[in-house]
């Protein structure tokens, strides 16, 4: 087959920045392997050239966005489709729930081509979130567009794929509220993580806590911070790693001060731009995973932790208890709750039976985020 896939791409393949690009890349390099040919329509980037790129049956087509926000990206869409029918795809696979998106997804099916639509958490959920946590007229504003652009895209999609129950639920529950006019046909497809990630060892002496994950206020970095404190407090010995792209540079800065004001702030240590391979190795000579999240569709961190057989203590929000089983592959607090994620973690740090017990569940857990298993199903619905 020749498939379209259309979303976030990395600029390289040492550096993923995002959820959204470790799937759209996974999922075309396990779409390569078992024959077919991916050309992948990257959305426009603020900075960014026009450029097409070559490698053995992957094209690649970057776009620029001249404007000044993520949304002046609106104005290339008619380019990117004319590039997409050039193209000649058996399927278009649209990546996200944005105002981009939607305008491909509409302008795909209306020159008659199958498209279909991976749903990578919701916006409405994401913005009304983080509007609660930060009352702006910018996240207002982001919130009302988001919404109305996600409900559009909800309301014409089908079929789609939703990487957790969770998310199926919740677009049931739109549709129950009559925020969607029609129900699409959906399909629960977790988000894959890449092949090195299984069997990768994991240190059991180790007392690093590792936290991945985007520096932004929906991770929650400030709790997980928070949780440290508590602990090194009751006389822990550990160090905690926090790595991430930096997204928020206010949110950025106000962490780095947050840790440099700890009493522990030399146990603490905060990355960014960390390569794949530094990545791996990060997760190799940690001993649990922990991320304290606002909110969650999957989490594909998650899946990468759990495959190198590390427990997890991560905060019960959106999609994360369908990834992570509590009592098995680690454990679930509420969100905020940092004195019981600093118990948690203390009981795993304590108990090394317990540890070997969550650490294997969790290797198991991983299996099923396999990126050739998830492809297989994935081309099923290609081939409708």
């Amino acid at each position: 087959m020749r498939i379209a896939q259309v979303g976030s791409y990395p600029l390289s393949e040492d550096y993923i920045c995002g959820g959204v690009e470790a799937s759209v890349f996974g999922l075309t390099l396990a779409l390569v392997q078992i024959g077919h040919t991916v050309e992948v329509f990257d959305y426009p980037r603020i900075g960014g050239k026009d450029t097409c790129e070559y490698s053995e049956n992957i094209i690649i087509h970057r776009y620029s966005n001249a404007g000044r926000h993520n949304q002046s990206a609106i104005k290339r869409a008619t380019d990117i489709c004319r590039d997409i029918l050039a193209s000649q795809p058996d399927v278009v696979h649209i990546h996200g729930t944005g105002i981009v998106s939607g305008a491909l997804y509409r302008l795909a099916k209306s020159a008659g081509i199958p498209v279909i639509l991976t749903v990578h958490g919701l916006l409405r959920e994401e913005k009304r979130k983080a509007l609660l946590r930060q009352p702006s007229l910018k996240h207002v504003y982001q919130y009302i567009i988001q919404a109305r652009a996600e409900k559009a895209l909800l309301n014409a999609a089908s079929p789609v794929i939703v990487d957790t129950e969770y998310v199926a639920q919740r677009i049931e529950r739109y549709y129950d509220k009559h925020l969607l006019r029609q129900m699409p046909e959906l399909h629960v497809i977790p988000q894959g993580i890449n092949a090195e990630f299984f069997n990768h060892p994991c240190d059991e002496i180790s007392r690093t806590i590792l936290c991945v994950g985007t520096i932004t206020p929906r991770k929650g970095h400030l709790y997980t911070v928070e949780m440290f404190n508590r602990l090194k407090e009751w006389g822990i010995d550990a160090r905690l790693r926090v790595i991430g792209a930096k997204a928020d540079t206010a949110y950025y800065n106000r962490l780095k001060q947050y840790i440099q004001r700890s009493p522990y702030c030399n146990d603490i240590s905060l990355e960014t731009d960390v390569s794949q391979v530094k990545l791996l190795s990060a997760y190799e000579h940690a001993k649990l995973f922990v991320l304290h999240s606002a909110e969650e569709s999957q989490g594909i961190v998650f899946a990468q932790a759990m495959a190198c057989g590390l427990p997890v203590v991560a905060a019960n929000v959106g999609g994360v208890g369908n990834v992570v089983e509590h009592g098995r592959t680690g454990f679930l607090c509420d969100f905020g709750d940092t004195l019981t994620m600093a118990q948690m973690v203390k009981q795993l740090l304590s108990d090394d039976d317990l540890w070997k017990s969550c650490s294997n569940q969790a290797r198991k857990a991983a299996l099923k985020y396999n990126w050739n298993t998830i492809a297989e199903q994935i081309l099923r619905l290609y081939k409708g």
